[in-house]
């Protein structure tokens, strides 16, 4: 699991070790029992001499692998992947992620479900996660969502357990400054790749797979306007039929992937630019600086959107149980 330890923890390798083990294994699987043609268009817009941060459509489980195989073996910047919390819950799968420089994402609803369930062994019911997720994100009151609870909700809420005590401060603070205190770190090690160990990063904005592309989350906004960073859009295309269930050896056919031109500080991010310093995912950030952060995150995602091929192409419909409770997050 994904906890403070955890990330203090990470230790990205400049010269990412583990994914040059890891590489000859993956390209092996592109070739042996069905050939997949993997084709990076527009390679001229990614930049050679500094790191960068990838932004990516998020079709299904790998479709980020063969991009970043096909430029590593063409000797480009090694490249740590933000990766969902959840992925994390394997202790295995957790010492891999770390050994090929993943960065682990935390989001506010696995801090919330984690604990919740360290808590009563077992995940919130739907409505149990939208009464704490409305009290964590500041919708409501402890005592609106004492009233709206069952027995077994109250005695949650007002109830020690763990680190939570309540007597120092309602449920949803608690969960805030946990999440806050992860989230710093993960953009330490962020802003440390890009900035200190020359590596890039590669983020999918979306939060979670879809065939078509969705909105967008602010982090990669924050990560970049902080960094100063360039944001390289990708359109991944295809990659679904080649990787279309959970198994990490593709099926044969073509992913290719459209590069656009790097949106940087000095003009396409411009606009979006934050004067002062602020902390990323930082509650007072995304109050004070929410009208940037959109607009920066609208706009990486139209650029990826127009790389896209029409059956990938943005959908404002989505399937509901992605969003709606904590089984998308443990």
């Amino acid at each position: 699991m994904i906890d403070q330890k955890q990330l203090e923890n990470i230790n990205l390798k400049p010269n990412a070790g583990g994914q040059r083990v890891v590489a000859p294994v993956a390209r092996f699987t592109f070739k042996f029992p069905r050939r997949t043609s993997i084709i990076i268009e527009n390679k001229a817009y990614i930049p050679v001499n500094r790191s960068v941060i990838f932004v990516m459509n998020h079709t299904d489980h790998c479709n980020y692998v063969p991009f970043m195989l096909q430029l590593f073996y063409e000797g480009y910047r090694p490249i740590s992947p933000w990766v969902k919390g959840k992925y994390y819950e394997n202790p295995l799968m957790a010492r891999f992620f770390d050994w090929t420089n993943n960065i682990p994402l935390p989001s506010r609803g696995y801090v919330l479900s984690k604990d919740f369930q360290l808590a009563l062994n077992r995940l919130p019911a739907k409505t149990e996660y939208r009464l704490l997720r409305d009290l964590v994100d500041g919708k409501t009151t402890l005592q609106a969502t004492l009233s709206a609870a069952d027995e077994g909700m109250r005695r949650f809420l007002t109830t020690p357990h763990g680190d939570f005590d309540p007597q120092a401060g309602h449920y949803g603070r608690f969960i805030e400054a946990r999440y806050n205190a992860m989230m710093r770190r993960v953009a330490a090690v962020s802003e440390e790749a890009l900035l200190s160990k020359n590596l890039s990063l590669l983020i999918f904005p979306e939060g979670t797979r879809s065939v078509r592309l969705t909105e967008g989350h602010i982090g990669v906004a924050q990560i970049a306007l902080k960094t100063g960073a360039p944001v390289v859009p990708v359109g991944c295309n295809g990659s679904n039929k080649c990787f279309p269930g959970n198994s990490p050896w593709p099926k044969s056919g073509t992913i290719t992937y459209r590069v656009g031109r790097p949106l940087a500080m000095a003009a396409g991010l411009a606009p979006f630019a934050i004067d002062e310093p602020f902390e990323p995912f930082s509650a007072a950030a995304e109050a004070a600086y929410q009208a940037q952060f959109r607009g920066a995150t609208d706009l990486i995602m139209a650029r990826i959107n127009s790389l896209l091929n029409p059956e990938h192409q943005f959908s404002p419909k989505t399937d509901a149980s992605l969003r709606a409770g904590a089984g998308r997050f443990v």
